[in-house]
């Protein structure tokens, strides 16, 4: 993995210009198949922060990584707008009419799909589903060839999930349709860490300065990625955790302090992130048992108090009751799990709507 060249100093909208740290390359430029977003053309370098992700037309969300804070605070600050609309009686705006967004999920979701389906709904988008058993791709279709097929029909954004990393670089390179990136493989998955970001700042007031601990399965998690790429843009103090046959090699270049024991991890935390175990993903026996692997790294009630008074508990699901976190937890006071769903649709909806085109500005109006 390769560590992201924005820090703080990218808040005032400028992309670092130095090279990385020793050993670790410099950020991609927009366009290559690394990076995060593909643009028609790169923005001015003394661009305001905000400017690049306005003007998202013909642009992509492949991940966090290559994102200025100005753009993050952007998104979260158009999700805040959008979340005053789905509190309302009558949820619809005309926001996206005559749009037509393809959801193309190749691997099992329920909150990510839903939450797309409902937040293109709520912007009056035509939308059009397919899943893996509704492709043709049960039937030895690949991948590019569905996406030229669907292209066909005309529509004007795709949101993919693909079990394998790089599926939506891929379709970025040969489709005219603005892509977003639903989570693909153990790569990224920027609209859970937007939607974790948006909770956070709701909840704290803020996310520099903030203790985050990430504790679970490291090697495998998408979800980790790009909440470490959005956290450490931000500001945020990183400690993850898992055993050491899930934390994958140079992790600690992506700017976060690896533990391999849960208690140092969760001491003084404003934030805990509990991830899933993913045994679907995993080659071989990581840990001995379940039960084992809670006793040394389950979130209970007792490890929840070495954290600062007040931190939340987070989760992106689905939830593994018993192996990372506990039901007394999972269920508490301090858990803001079912907000991160609720939260799900305004942030998606924001993303939709500033990649369509739109602006925060003429939102308000």
């Amino acid at each position: 993995m390769n560590e992201t060249a924005i820090d703080r100093s990218a808040a005032g909208g400028r992309r670092p210009s130095r090279p990385g740290k020793a050993g670790v390359p410099p950020a991609q430029p927009a366009r290559a198949v690394a990076g995060s977003t593909v643009a028609a053309s790169p923005a001015p370098r003394d661009a305001p922060a905000a400017a690049p992700l306005v003007a998202l037309a013909q642009r992509h969300l492949l991940g966090i990584q290559g994102l200025l804070a100005g753009e993050i605070e952007l998104i979260l600050d158009t999700a805040r707008a959008f979340a005053e609309v789905s509190r309302r009686p009558i949820k619809k705006v005309p926001t996206l009419r005559g749009k037509t967004i393809v959801n193309l999920f190749m691997e099992p979701s329920t909150r990510t799909r839903s939450s797309f389906e409902i937040a293109e709904k709520r912007l009056s988008a035509d939308t059009l589903n397919f899943s893996l058993l509704d492709s043709s791709v049960s039937k030895g279709e690949t991948l590019l060839d569905t996406a030229r097929n669907l292209e066909a029909m005309a529509p004007d954004m795709i949101v993919i999930r693909h079990r394998a990393a790089g599926a939506a670089h891929l379709l970025a390179r040969h489709c005219r349709s603005n892509i977003i990136n639903a989570g693909d493989g153990s790569h990224e998955h920027p609209t859970q860490a937007l939607l974790d970001a948006y909770t956070i700042r709701e909840r704290k007031g803020r996310l520099e300065g903030l203790r985050v601990a990430i504790v679970g399965d490291l090697m495998h998690s998408r979800v980790l990625r790009s909440n470490l790429f959005l956290l450490r843009t931000m500001g945020a103090d990183l400690q993850v955790c898992a055993p050491p046959t899930l934390v994958p090699v140079g992790l600690e270049r992506l700017g976060a302090t690896v533990h391999t024991r849960i208690e140092p991890a969760l001491e003084g935390a404003d934030v805990i992130m509990m991830l899933r175990i993913q045994r679907e993903r995993q080659q071989g026996g990581a840990f001995p048992t379940a039960r084992e692997y809670f006793n040394l790294f389950g979130l209970t009630r007792e490890r929840v108090r070495l954290a600062k008074k007040g931190a939340i508990i987070m989760h992106p699901g689905p939830i593994n009751r018993g192996v990372e976190i506990d039901s007394a937890v999972a269920d508490g006071p301090e858990s803001v799990i079912l907000e991160q769903v609720a939260n799900g649709v305004s942030v998606r909806m924001a993303v939709l709507y500033l990649i369509s085109g739109g602006t925060l500005g003429e939102l308000a109006a």
